[in-house]
């Protein structure tokens, strides 16, 4: 059995890929920073590292979703130290398309104004992108995946998948729904895209 932390329960993604693994042999620890009592999930602050120490006790796989606007940085490094503590190599992280400055040219400039660039930690876009760094400088088996545009259409695409962090974002955007599966397919499978920041979107037809 699979014992896996899912720091962000609450989100929008997350709570996709809750039920997805359902009927699966993966026990659940659900953590939020607001808790659900009614839903199982526990309160936990992702940048409390003695906190995290605690709750990664017999944990094989921690998948990050919390989307903590301005802590992305404290809260990446709270993470890896406490996994590395503990001794939990998996992390899966689920970042924002841009961090490593991969938007195709008519988009940059309007994402720039929106949430700021990869270089400035004081935007969203630079604390995401120092978050990702972090984790990408330690000596976990992360993966740090990378939607595309999210939309909210209860769809399944076929997906473009890009490996090569500095090349350019391809295709169109993505329903939740196909990122909480390719989420959950990594969690079945963890030896799959260890060591990589994957880019995610909809597959377009030529």
């Amino acid at each position: 059995m699979t014992k896996l932390l899912i720091l962000g329960a609450n989100g929008q993604i997350a709570k996709l890929v809750i039920p997805m693994l359902a009927n699966t042999d993966t026990q659940l620890n659900l953590t939020s920073l607001h808790a659900r009592p009614e839903k199982s999930i526990k309160a936990l602050d992702a940048v409390n590292e003695d906190a995290l120490i605690k709750a990664l006790t017999d944990i094989d796989i921690v998948y990050a979703n919390i989307g903590a606007e301005g802590r992305q940085k404290s809260a990446a490094n709270s993470i890896v130290n406490a996994m590395h503590h503990v001794g939990v190599k998996r992390l899966i992280w689920v970042a924002t398309i841009g961090v490593h400055n991969e938007l195709p040219n008519d988009k940059r400039s309007l994402w720039s104004n929106l949430l700021g660039t990869p270089d400035n930690e004081n935007t969203y876009m630079g604390d995401q992108s120092a978050a990702v760094a972090r984790i990408e400088q330690s000596a976990l088996d992360y993966t740090i995946i990378r939607p595309n545009e999210l939309i909210d259409d209860n769809i399944m695409q076929t997906l473009n998948v890009q490996t090569n962090r500095d090349e350019e974002i391809v295709g169109g955007p993505i329903s939740r729904t196909s990122v909480a599966e390719f989420i959950t397919q990594i969690i079945l499978n963890p030896d799959s895209y260890v060591a990589e920041s994957v880019a995610i979107s909809e597959k377009l037809s030529k």
